[in-house]
């Protein structure tokens, strides 16, 4: 498999080629769609008018519709339709188009239903608005929008901007939202359904929350902080909110989180919760001691109207623009809300899901042209690494420098598209620092740097030598520029010493007032890195009592290589009493890894103890690293049946159950698929563990919970554990069917069930999948998945025809030596 730097590495196949803007020979200057709603019939009939400045042949992107007629400037126009493009052929001037059509779309527009009340709802990222709409699809045009919705008239239907009227049609109603400035085609959306309407002023600009009727005592769990992270956002970024006003808007089966649409996001409906998911064992609000909360949705949604909506990227391969400053500002809003560990902790499990992607799926560049679908694009490379490649060039440049230099490019390209080439000019002017360099490491090339250190002390001299590497492999920069800090700590007190690392590697020679009890490569987690400490067991002991957390984060992993007795020791005084939940949280992870009687004791002490329920949760998944354990069962199971217990430590409980307890539990997971809990998360986590038990029973109550009927949610957590069942022939056929359910989520947890068993059997339809699937995500994923399954069967047939050559060998080596033996005789 080919690794370099400039192209990643297992991205890419042979097909791919770079893709490039899409060009049209039009301007257009507003769009007014009228479109009627067919529920009984899945169905959209619409009539679309343009108002545009043409150059050229009209072409308007427009998949698998029924063109009913078109018109330019009032009169009858000839067209010609493929199925994906309409063209019309119009003189260069300013025209009036109209379209009138009709569609079933098999994607961008949805009808989900939700406790027996049907819901219709669309997404346009990334290229789906063209499903329900003729368009010119491509982020870079942008044009205002009147959209008007003919629906059942107990519906209410939201779409951009701001309610111009309602009106009685019959049976039905119609609802008109006018947006009057520019934005592009894919955030244009529409939602109606049975919603109750909460509104809430905030500082002059009206907020709406559009939440299922049945679910509306939720909402202000869930949207409580929209108002504040719109005032932080404001400041931060020097500009006012630009648009008339901001919609949530809860939708079910929503095929992401949420989606930022221009004034009227949509949510997922799992996003809803009520009180004891968000504050189990205390009351609302419970700053610090949250389980289960919207508050980093939302926040990541609300950016977006500044960051993709405001300004947009040009196009796909620059959606970094988009999606890593909606997760960066999601973080930088978590740290005023709630402190600069919780920052800090945000970063670090950014680094680590970005890591997770890195190790076992591929590398590429940020700013990457070469893809099949653009939806591949949005990963963790354009979200959590993007979002760290930005708090480096924050700590590069200096947090002012940056925010002046955000200020000017979001009023500068207002309403517009931008390329990373327009950020970086305006980086460079607010900073003074040419940064070619930074965007060609960061984000023209794949991979990250990997800091490999070590330290050495001299007490004849006082001298500490340390030493600091760069050991990244080739799919990653060679040589980045890297400007460290080195925090070494003595019984006199700390010094901070600067570590310029441009080269591979760097030595320095350091005079200390005493023995270092322990050395932290940048302990403020400013810098983009991948640690590799080559630390030892006294060093890291040390080290877990620093007031920093990065450094005390590098401890707990040191800790749990180490896996001796003392560095048990240490990992459990952490669980116990370190001051922020997170360490607390790592530690029992950690413990759980290194296993032992002692490990044990730490963890079932902790969870006796322990308050915070994310680290409940932590506690209940390390227990279940003990397998067939019957202390850790015990606890687990009083966990899993408490009332009065999170949700979520109640599901991991039930999760880890089955590998800590095994068959003597079976009935007791099986019983716990009826507990419920926010978003179904037990019975989750029952089939989690009813997956680790196995067997027959395990199989049969699993295979009925991927019954359609069911949650959704439950499906998926239900065929994703037949992962676990390679050699049942009923589940591969169950997983087979899956691939092509009618659910997204049902669909992808097929997927990633087929690549888990890695039977041949299912090679056909995972092909047929990475080509035909509605959705670009679970294309991708089907294609890897048959790619992964083909390079397991080579390596099977590799290892088949090396254990031959070896059978053969010996075989020779035997005939040889009775060849030797009989010419003895004969001597």
């Amino acid at each position: 498999m080919d690794r370099d730097y400039l192209t990643g590495r297992g991205f890419l196949y042979a097909d791919y080629a770079p893709r490039f803007q899409r060009q049209y020979n039009y301007r257009p200057r507003s769009l007014s769609l009228r479109i009627s709603i067919d529920v009984d019939g899945r169905s959209i009939s619409g009539l679309a008018r343009y108002e545009l400045e043409s150059w050229g042949v009209l072409e308007f992107d427009a998949a698998e519709m029924r063109i009913g007629g078109v018109t330019v400037d009032g009169s009858p126009s000839e067209f010609h339709y493929d199925g994906k493009v309409l063209v019309v052929d119009v003189p260069p001037g300013t025209h009036s188009v109209s379209i009138e059509y009709s569609t079933v779309p098999r994607k961008g527009v949805y009808f989900a239903e939700r406790k027996g009340r049907m819901f219709v709802w669309s997404h346009g990222e990334t290229e789906d608005n063209r499903y329900w709409i003729p368009l010119p699809d491509s982020p870079y045009v942008k044009f205002p929008t009147e959209v008007t919705v003919v629906a059942p008239a107990w519906m209410t239907a939201v779409s951009n901007g701001v309610l111009q009227g309602v009106r009685e049609v019959g049976d039905r109603r119609e609802w008109t939202w006018r947006l009057d400035r520019p934005h592009s085609p894919y955030l244009i959306a529409m939602a109606a359904g049975d919603f109750e309407v909460i509104r809430e002023d905030c500082g002059g600009t009206p907020l709406e929350y559009y939440v299922p009727r049945d679910a509306a005592q939720h909402a202000r769990l869930s949207f409580h902080r929209t108002c504040d992270v719109l005032k932080f956002f404001e400041e931060y970024t020097g500009l006012k909110y630009q648009w008339p006003n901001y919609k949530q808007v809860v939708v079910p089966e929503f095929i992401y989180g949420g989606m930022e649409n221009t004034t009227s996001t949509l949510l997922m409906d799992y996003t809803l919760h009520d009180e004891h998911a968000h504050c189990p064992g205390s009351k609302f609000p419970c700053p610090g001691m949250e389980d289960y909360t919207s508050d980093p949705l939302v926040a990541h949604e609300l950016a977006h109207q500044w960051f993709g909506d405001l300004v947009t990227t040009e196009d796909w391969p620059h959606i970094w623009l988009n999606e890593s400053f909606a997760t960066f500002m999601e973080a930088i809003y978590e740290r005023h809300a709630l402190g600069e560990d919780e920052f800090r902790y945000t970063l670090y499990k950014c680094l680590r899901t970005y890591l997770s992607e890195y190790r076992d799926r591929y590398a590429r560049p940020i700013v990457f042209r070469i893809y099949r679908d653009p939806e591949e694009l949005f990963d963790t490379h354009s979200y959590e690494k993007g979002c760290l490649v930005l708090w480096h060039l924050v700590n590069t440049i200096g947090e002012d420098a940056f925010r002046t230099a955000i200020n000017r490019y979001l009023v500068s390209r207002s309403f517009g598209p931008a390329s990373s080439e327009d950020l970086k000019d305006f980086l460079e002017d607010s900073s003074r620092k040419r940064l070619d360099w930074f965007f060609y490491q960061f984000l023209e090339s794949s991979g990250h740097p990997v800091v490999r250190y070590s330290w050495e002390y001299d007490a004849s001299t006082g001298t500490l030598r340390l030493k600091v590497e760069q050991a990244q492999g080739d799919d990653s920069y060679p040589e980045y520029r890297l400007d460290l800090e080195a925090l070494i700590s003595t019984d006199r007190g700390e010094r901070r010493v600067k570590v310029k690392l441009h080269d591979r590697s760097t030595t320095l020679q350091v005079q200390v007032d005493g023995k270092p009890k322990y050395v932290c490569i940048d302990p403020e987690f400013r810098a983009f890195i991948e640690r590799k400490p080559q630390k030892g067991l006294e060093d890291a002991v040390n080290q877990l009592s620093s007031p920093y957390l990065a450094c005390r984060l590098e401890a707990v992993a040191a800790l749990q290589e180490d896996g001796s007795g003392r560095a048990v020791e240490a990992l459990a005084r952490a669980l116990a009493s370190d001051g922020f939940w997170g360490v607390r949280a790592e530690a029992a992870r950690a413990l759980g890894k290194v296993g032992g009687e002692a490990a044990l004791s730490a963890l079932i002490s902790s969870m006796k103890s322990e308050r915070h329920p994310r680290v409940r949760q932590a506690v209940a998944d390390a227990l279940g690293s003990f397998r067939a354990e019957p202390r850790a069962a015990e606890v687990l199971r009083s966990v899993l049946v408490d009332e009065h217990e999170s949700y979520y430590a109640r599901a991991r409980a039930a999760s880890s159950l089955g590998r800590a307890g095994g068959e003597q539990y079976l009935q007791a997971l099986i019983e716990a698929i009826g507990y419920g809990g926010h978003n179904w998360s037990i019975t989750v986590g029952a089939i989690e563990g009813l997956s680790k038990v196995g067997g027959s029973q395990a199989l049969s109550a699993i295979l009925r919970e991927t019954e359609r009927g069911n949650d959704t949610l439950v499906r998926a957590a239900a065929v994703r554990a037949l992962g676990a069942f390679p050699d049942s022939p009923q589940a591969l056929d169950r997983i087979r069917d899956l691939i092509r359910d009618p659910s997204f989520r049902v669909r992808r947890a097929a997927v990633e069930a087929a690549e888990r068993v890695s039977s041949p059997r299912l090679l056909d339809v995972l092909d047929e999948a990475s080509y035909k699937d509605v959705d670009g995500r679970i294309r991708r994923l089907s294609r890897d998945a048959a790619r992964r399954i083909r390079e397991a069967m080579e390596k099977g047939a590799e290892y088949a025809k090396l254990r031959d050559d070896i059978d053969r060998m010996r075989e020779e080596q035997r005939r040889l030596e009775d060849r030797l033996s009989r010419l003895e005789r004969v001597g």
